[in-house]
């Protein structure tokens, strides 16, 4: 079963996946899911460059490509501020 994360654990496992390459295609998403969502605000606050994010994809689906995506600076103090926090929780 499906269940959606919260933002901050949503944003934490795709700057991990980004950089760890685990994206080697596109994927096609519902556009109001979590998942498509994050991406979204990870894109739109430069966590990440080079995702190609289309919205136009078909009427029920958008599509995330991150074959060529890359976590920016501000991507990887994201990523270490959002693993601490969470290393802190656990």
């Amino acid at each position: 079963m499906a269940t959606n994360l919260g933002r901050e654990d949503e944003l934490r496992g795709i700057l991990s996946d980004v950089a760890r390459k685990r994206f080697t295609n596109s994927r096609q998403v519902n556009p109001v899911s979590n998942l498509f969502l994050t991406t979204k605000y990870a894109v739109e606050n430069q966590y990440i460059s080079g995702a190609v994010i289309d919205e136009s994809f078909s009427s029920t689906l958008a599509e995330i490509n991150f074959k060529n995506a890359v976590l920016t600076d501000r991507g990887r103090n994201k990523l270490a501020q959002l693993l601490t926090q969470s290393a802190k929780e656990n």
